[in-house]
């Protein structure tokens, strides 16, 4: 069984931007896909978004399991796995970072746990990193420090700002090719 986990960011919502339309195409390919709602997305707890993902995916094999994470949903993302210490089979990182980079909007979730990227980076079989060139709300250095962390090339997207509605990506057909290639 091929599963998928789509995680929104701060301020963000299922189904948000792009994930709906991703949704819809993994289902179609025979994908069990979960989009949660995270927990008070505009003002996120941190142990309480990793408590919530923790316990629906407790009964999900991680070596069959792809997250496609956005913005601090890759965050979570990488609390779970670090948390579950399960290998995963593929993380996609959509605007994502680890550190904080002094966004005021989510510095104190980032500030509460550094997050071990070794240890992350070791239970992940592949990851690919994208971001954009122009990001209005995470520093350049935070998107590809991600990448660097994980030892990957980012793919990035010329002027595609936070990779959202907002920019344009109500769809995004890389992620299917991405997906496709896995």
């Amino acid at each position: 069984m091929k599963n998928a986990l789509i995680l929104h960011g701060i301020m963000g919502r299922a189904g948000g931007n792009w994930m709906q339309w991703l949704h819809d195409e993994l289902t179609k390919r025979s994908y069990k896909v979960l989009m949660p709602q995270l927990p008070n997305p505009d003002h996120p707890d941190r142990n309480g978004w990793l408590g919530f993902l923790k316990n629906i995916t407790k009964d999900i094999d991680f070596l069959q399991l792809t997250i496609v994470g956005h913005s601090l949903g890759v965050t979570s993302a990488l609390d779970l796995i670090e948390s579950e210490n399960k290998v995963l089979k593929l993380l996609i990182s959509v605007s994502g970072f680890s550190k904080p980079y002094g966004l005021e909007l989510n510095e104190y979730f980032l500030k509460i746990k550094k997050i071990d990227m070794k240890k992350a980076g070791s239970l992940i079989k592949k990851v690919v990193v994208i971001h954009s060139d122009n990001d209005p709300y995470v520093a350049q250095w935070a998107l590809k420090d991600l990448a660097d962390s994980f030892g990957v090339d980012p793919i990035i997207i010329k002027n595609g700002g936070h990779i959202n509605s907002d920019a344009g990506f109500t769809k995004f057909p890389l992620l299917l090719e991405l997906l496709k290639e896995k």
